[in-house]
């Protein structure tokens, strides 16, 4: 199965998908109960974004479908 998914976000995608909904970087680490410090260090590459942090984000925010099948 090919999914079009980052399993692992570079800095320029969480930066994009933020910048997308129109976003403060505060604002952004809120919808996934981070800090706006963690969110800093995730968009500049000092510091890995997890993975499902990401994928909650891009789901609340709308910018993936919630299409209710499981990711194996």
């Amino acid at each position: 199965m090919n999914d079009p998914k980052p399993h692992n976000p570079k800095p320029d995608a969480i930066r994009e998908a933020r910048l997308a909904t129109g976003l403060t970087q505060t604002q952004a680490a809120h919808v996934v109960r981070g800090s706006m410090r963690a969110w800093q260090q995730w968009e500049a590459g000092d510091r890995a974004m997890p993975p499902g942090l990401f994928e909650l984000f891009m789901l609340k925010t709308g910018q993936w479908p919630l299409d209710g099948k499981a990711e194996l």
